[in-house]
């Protein structure tokens, strides 16, 4: 009976593997089109917005990076693309971000029980609360640049990936991507402000 449920077992793999061999055009727009956007989202004047307003960006970034790891993940590897350095950069690209994000929610808190605190401890916390708001202020853009940076040099590799990819697609697969890619990309252009 064991090697049956084996057997079973294998055939739904097999059945998993196929599905998803199918949707990799969309999976993969699907991808392009929720990194592109996090991109995006991220380099185009980030710091000209308030905390509240870059809190907002971060979660929608994450969001999209969240989106773009699963869709990545969910495209079969076959042997000779080892697809995790793209998924490592997204873990760690999504990480950084959210580090700066955990800053600025942390001023944003700060600012707000900066009243409440001071009646408790004292009056001279304020000048102590501006000092470490200063500090978090430079760290999320220490973040922000070293993030860029990141982002830059990566971009290279990302595109030459999306172009091998793109061109190892058959004729109708390559409308599908498109086409997917197109309607994607509308959904998350309504990821901003």
């Amino acid at each position: 009976m064991l090697p049956l449920i084996k057997r079973r077992e294998k055939n739904n793999n097999q059945k998993k593997n196929q599905l998803a061999g199918l949707n990799a055009p969309a999976l993969t727009a699907r991808h392009d089109a929720a990194y592109d956007r996090a991109v995006k989202l991220f380099v185009d004047n980030l710091f000209s917005y308030t905390e509240e307003q870059r809190s907002k960006i971060y979660k929608y970034i994450l969001k999209l990076l969240e989106t773009a790891i699963q869709s990545k993940s969910s495209i079969p590897i076959d042997n000779n693309n080892n697809e995790n350095p793209i998924i490592q950069y997204l873990l760690l690209l999504k990480d950084t971000i959210q580090a700066a994000y955990a800053l600025v929610t942390h001023e944003m808190i700060l600012f707000q029980e900066e009243k409440q605190l001071s009646n408790f401890i004292g009056s001279e916390i304020s000048s102590q609360f501006r000092t470490t708001d200063e500090i978090f202020a430079n760290s999320e853009l220490n973040i922000y640049h070293s993030t860029n940076e990141l982002i830059e040099m990566a971009e290279p590799a990302m595109h030459r990936h999306r172009e091998r990819i793109i061109k190892s697609f058959r004729p109708e697969d390559l409308v599908r991507y498109k086409k997917s890619l197109s309607e994607f990309s509308k959904l998350y252009e309504n990821f901003t402000l």
